[in-house]
């Protein structure tokens, strides 16, 4: 039997410990550590994501203004 203890920081920050039991032939223990290790990947993974602030809108409208523009070659026509 072996314990298996997975410890994450970010920036410092502790975000993940995850700590098990393995036992069975070294081929198990292998394939459970392995699994264990995608696990906790996948968390912090999805943890990080949902630390990011939300994104603002790439373009705001201004107060004001219509949605008719006036094009260049509307200017020179007109």
């Amino acid at each position: 039997m072996m314990k298996v203890e997975i410890t994450v920081k970010v920036d410092g920050q502790l975000v993940k410990t995850h700590t098990e039991q393995v036992e069975g032939t070294l081929e198990q223990m292998e394939e459970k550590v392995d699994a264990l290790s995608r696990v906790v990947a996948s968390e912090t993974l999805q943890a990080s994501v949902d630390a990011v602030p939300q994104p603002r809108p790439l373009f705001r409208r201004r107060a004001g203004v219509s949605g008719t523009r006036v094009t260049n070659r509307e200017r020179s026509l007109g």
